[in-house]
């Protein structure tokens, strides 16, 4: 028997969301399997707004059934995390849960699915059996979105306080919606830099970007649309100085560029830090001996691109008493662009915006926020749900990453007792953090999170 699925629409509360799960195209594969389809209307009932980049027609023509009501399915594909009224009984979620590693605001979400028996799959854990993610599409939307809105953030912030710029031309990823035709505009800045180079009034540009994951990889691939070159850490003085402003500079740190052995730290760990021996396994095993690097990089870096995520057990990059020190000594610093959106995180002092509101000054000194580009410190764009920006590209490519795993979704047996009886693809089963409101052993850590 094939199970009956949903599609739920995304809350209010998730500003500017328009992804899905689940495309038409793979809607129609899903009605090939012989399962019965319930999409809810793309339009919210009470505010008509649109939330969801797909037209119900689109569904319709897949087969489905355009419902509000959802009882009915056995599962449910959603994206965000879901508001705890929306949260129905003995369901199968599959969303994007931010729960595993104990994110508060998404505690009291955590207990609700468990208190309504549900199961909760969470997307960024389906993984293969090498542990490597299988769903990363949205990964390297974020960073394609999050760095055109940083270059965006840049021209902006520059043009206010008079210095004319290439970079006023880019606009906000969600004002074109179309990847292919920013590309094109950022090649076009690319041009005019390539020609006429960058302000005379500023130095080099130096973009820093720390990570080298798939998300400072999407980044990259648009900040490459400029003449760019790769420099190393230890040659960054030398271009800040002497550097051409016909090309921009970019710089990619690792974990061992990004941090260092304290001074106190064990002779056997800075030795081994030192010959480069090692170096990740050590930072992991025994962050408390490690401290942030950034000092090294904050004099010149004119954009810095935040693309890894930061747990607690670790430095930060930057603490807010650092930024007050460094940035007292060295105004260079325009733009961060957090692109993992991890407030109070590796950089202290970010938080959480929306597509419409993207940016916010901070001004180190005072360690306050002003909304908008204007005002004394740093702009930072921090947009939570950077891939909706290119929603319909995003949502297509992340449904044909999931597209292999539906078939043994719509069969799966979710009455089953244990989550190992359902037939679950192995891929799903690494990713069930609930079955039917219970924690599985591999997440029965989270228990601490619910105390």
């Amino acid at each position: 028997m094939a199970n009956t699925i949903s599609i739920r629409r995304e809350d209010l509360s998730k500003k500017g969301e328009k992804r899905v799960a689940i495309s038409p195209e793979q809607a129609r594969e899903i009605t090939a399997l012989g399962a019965k389809l319930l999409v809810q209307p793309g339009n919210h009932p009470q505010t008509a707004e649109e939330k969801r980049i797909f037209p119900d027609e689109m569904y319709s023509q897949a087969q489905a059934a355009i419902s509000e009501k959802l009882e009915e399915a056995q599962v449910v594909f959603g994206l965000k995390e879901v508001e705890l009224d929306h949260i129905l009984a003995d369901k199968a979620y599959f969303v994007f849960s931010h729960t595993h590693k104990g994110q508060v605001k998404n505690r009291k979400m955590l207990q609700h699915f468990m208190d309504q028996r549900a199961t909760l799959v969470d997307y960024e854990l389906v993984t293969d059996a090498e542990n490597q993610r299988l769903l990363t599409a949205f990964t390297y939307f974020a960073g394609y979105a999050g760095m055109i809105d940083s270059l965006w953030t840049y021209g902006q912030r520059l043009k206010l306080k008079g210095i004319s710029n290439p970079f006023e031309s880019i606009p906000q990823s969600v004002e074109i919606g179309d990847l292919e035709q920013i590309k094109e505009m950022i090649r076009e800045a690319g041009e005019y830099i390539a020609e006429h180079g960058t302000p005379a009034e500023l130095p080099p540009l130096i973009c820093t970007f720390f990570g080298s994951g798939k998300t400072s990889t999407g980044a990259q691939e648009i900040f490459d649309l400029l003449p760019t070159q790769h420099i190393r850490l230890k040659d960054v003085p030398e271009i800040f100085a002497n550097g051409s402003r016909k090309v921009v500079y970019k710089v990619v740190l690792g974990i061992s560029t990004m941090f260092r052995p304290k001074a106190d730290a064990p002779e056997a760990i800075r030795l081994k830090a030192a010959a480069g021996e090692r170096f990740r396994e050590e930072y992991k095993s025994h962050p408390e001996f490690f401290e942030s690097n950034i000092d090294r990089i904050f004099p010149y870096s004119s954009i810095m691109m935040n693309c890894i995520i930061w747990s607690p057990q670790f430095p930060r990059l930057l603490t807010r008493e650092d930024a007050a020190t460094y940035y007292a000594q060295d105004q260079v610093l325009e733009v961060l662009g957090d692109i993992t959106c991890d407030p109070e995180g590796a950089f202290q002092f970010s938080k959480e915006t929306w597509i419409d509101r993207p940016v916010f000054v901070y001004n180190p000194a005072s360690q306050e926020n002003t909304e908008g580009f204007e005002g004394n410190g740093i702009a930072v764009m921090a947009v939570t749900n950077l891939p909706c920006e290119f929603s319909a590209d995003a949502s297509r490519q992340f449904s044909s990453e999931l597209a292999p795993m539906l078939p043994g979704i719509v069969h799966a047996d979710f009455d089953a007792v244990t989550a190992e009886e359902a037939g679950l693809p192995e891929s799903i089963l690494n990713a069930t953090i609930l079955w039917k409101g219970a924690l599985r052993e591999p997440f029965l850590y989270m228990k601490k999170y619910l105390a």
